[in-house]
């Protein structure tokens, strides 16, 4: 296959159907992304070249400058037409239920097709697909409000694009609470736990660690125009299965209520620092430790066999909402 029908064919890719448009200049980006590095000139002629085939139904939007590429809203009524039920009701549960899963700038190029999933399970008349979009639902929904959806693209653009970013950190020194500034965070990998995304990155050039930072000790997210980096022989999947990432917040302050007739813990064998155990009462003891909340304590905590009772902090009460952790 020649250089240039390969790029001409990723172009056509990266192009969305109408009503949405993308200039000459957003698609050279998008090239670039998917490691094509030509001119913008380039992409104008390859734009000009495939509209003028009449093969790839492909046309611009001239009312305003720079002139915006979109495909014809008819060539998606063709793929809708062989689209199966099976898959349209797919596409229309993840978009309803896990399409905060993805950055922005993909998901703006899944709209048609989302769009034709619904059109398909309407023509359909089926009931099956009716009562199974309307039985499905999703609660919590995973974010509060604009400023938590806004973040969350971000951080997932950045990551998607390979674009270091800047932002605010939530870090506890000295048993303070403080916010930092770092210009240069490299993204390596997203984490989704139960309680909540966790970033895996690394935090400047100068400190190799890779840190665990969940989404919510993350504030004020802006794109840079740095590269992103992997360190040397890096694996996501590695990292998370061997648990091989800091919590950059600090450790926390746990304490638990356990049965007295039950509790066969010594201070030996409770994680973290200083652990200690109290009576509180005839029937319950306390537990105290200062930990990092990583998934080792978590996964010590589920060993309990929901015999520990969780009093603090407020994070993890939440985390474990019954009145024993499980």
């Amino acid at each position: 296959m020649s250089k240039k029908l390969l790029r001409q064919l990723t172009l056509a890719r990266c192009i969305p159907h109408r009503p949405y448009k993308l200039t000459a200049s957003q698609l050279q980006v998008k090239l670039e992304e998917e490691g094509i590095h030509v001119s913008l000139r380039t992409v104008q002629r390859d734009l000009e070249e495939m509209s003028g085939m009449g093969l790839f139904d492909l046309t611009s939007d001239e009312r305003s400058k720079p002139h915006g590429w979109c495909f014809e809203r008819h060539g998606l009524n063709d793929f809708a037409n062989i689209m199966p039920l099976s898959l349209a009701v797919a596409l229309k549960t993840w978009s309803d239920q896990a399409s905060h899963l993805l950055p922005a700038s993909v998901l703006t190029e899944l709209n048609p097709l989302v769009d034709k999933a619904s059109q398909v399970i309407r023509d359909s008349q089926s009931e099956l697909a009716e009562r199974w979009l309307e039985s499905v639902h999703q609660s919590p929904r995973p974010f509060a409000g604009n400023s938590e959806i806004r973040r969350s693209t971000l951080i997932r653009d950045a990551l998607w694009r390979g674009r270091k970013f800047s932002a605010e950190i939530q870090r506890v020194i000295k048993e303070r609470t403080v916010w930092l500034c770092y210009d240069r965070i490299n993204p390596l990998g997203i984490l989704n736990q139960a309680d909540g995304p966790t970033l895996l990155c690394t935090l400047s050039e100068l400190d190799p660690k890779v840190y665990g930072i969940p989404f919510d000790h993350i504030k004020d997210v802006e794109l840079t125009n740095f590269s992103a980096t992997q360190p040397k022989d890096f694996n996501v999947q590695k990292l998370i299965r061997e648990q091989a990432y800091q919590d950059v917040s600090g450790p926390i302050r746990f304490v638990g209520r356990i049965d007295a007739n039950s509790a066969t813990l010594t201070d030996g064998q409770i994680p973290g620092h200083n652990p200690r155990m109290t009576r509180y009462d005839k029937r319950s003891v306390v537990v105290e430790t200062e930990v990092q909340d990583t998934p080792e304590f978590r996964n010590w905590l589920n060993n309990m066999e929901g015999n520990l009772e969780v009093l603090a902090p407020e994070s993890l009460r939440k985390a474990y909402p019954t009145s024993r952790a499980n």
